[in-house]
């Protein structure tokens, strides 16, 4: 019964970056202030799991380590990079002889919901899964592995797009690279993975085909908003996960009512803090953990980092 089971979470962060071009790790660059693996890591914890792994490895797996030291971690080695397969089974230890499911996801993801992640998980355990897999439409579905289904809601295969026969690659449904697992059958039948690809790598994705064909029950869990899973592999992407985030950061204070002259000329950061009936001119930067009260104006062509604006009590 998946009542029974506990609920983990592994994000994969031991890539090696290569085409950020960057003397720092992929997930350590930021977005709205906060390194990218901080999104993923609140989308887990926002689960509520048992246990939050984060496998790391290449010569910044120290540097991850230690800006993410804190005790409901578990970090896992991959000394070498042998594909998204061989990471995932470095959690074998931890779930031999348990009931579990275990949501995967990249570390170079940030903008997955929460809510979301809560949804893909209940449409797991309701349908009694093997393996659910995240999934969209994307409008150039360029560099993501294309989803082979089987019928309603169930997959055949995930085709990466190296591998893919050129009608495979007119699919526009990707795989997201966010999978739910039931433990037991994901770490059975992940020895089977072989490295048979043009990159030479044990590819998690393959697990997929080999638990349909093994034990059934492997769906997909389709969403609308294909911006959740965008994934940053270069400074373009980074770019646009950028603009995504300032987006979301913006319409939640809007909501809770404060008035932007001009949204789009303005950034803030995620730990900022505005208050009701706020008003922010065009060309200002809020940056850290500025707190702006209620009612103040900030702005025109303001930058303020760490600050607390606003009327004193007594004004």
């Amino acid at each position: 019964m998946s009542g029974e089971k506990t609920l983990n979470a592994a994000i994969l962060a031991a890539g090696k970056s290569k085409r950020m071009n960057s003397r720092k790790s992929k997930v350590l660059h930021k977005i709205a202030g906060k390194p990218i693996l901080f999104y993923p890591l609140t989308v887990a914890r926002g689960i509520e799991p048992h246990k939050i792994f984060v496998i790391i490895g290449g010569p910044h797996a120290n540097d991850t380590r230690a800006s993410f030291d804190e005790k409901d971690i578990t970090f896992v080695e991959q000394p070498e990079p042998r594909g998204t397969g061989d990471a995932v089974m470095r959690l074998a230890p931890f779930f031999e002889g348990t009931k579990a499911d275990l949501l995967v996801m990249p570390g170079d993801a940030p903008l997955l919901r929460v809510e979301t992640a809560k949804e893909l998980v209940k449409f797991h355990r309701e349908k009694g899964a093997s393996a659910t897999v995240l999934t969209t439409e994307l409008p150039d579905p360029t560099g993501y592995g294309r989803i082979i289904r089987s019928s309603g809601d169930r997959i055949l295969m995930i085709v990466e797009e190296a591998d893919a026969f050129p009608e495979e690659r007119d699919i526009k449904e990707i795989n997201s690279g966010i999978y739910v697992f039931d433990t037991e059958a994901l770490f059975r039948w992940l020895p089977e993975v072989r490295p048979d690809n043009k990159q030479g790598e044990y590819y998690l994705t393959d697990v997929i085909a080999i638990l349909q064909r093994r034990v059934g029950r492997v769906y997909a869990y389709k969403i609308q908003d294909w911006t959740e899973v965008l994934g940053v592999n270069d400074r373009r992407q980074l770019s646009m996960a950028q603009e995504v985030m300032e987006r979301r950061i913006i319409d939640k204070w809007m909501e809770r009512g404060v008035t932007f002259l001009n949204p789009e000329q303005v950034y803030i950061e995620y730990d900022v803090e505005l208050g009701k009936d706020c008003v922010v001119y065009p060309f200002v930067s809020l940056l850290g953990k500025t707190r702006v009260k209620d009612g103040a104006e900030v702005g025109p062509n303001v930058v303020l980092k760490d600050q607390e604006v606003g009327f004193d009590e007594k004004s």
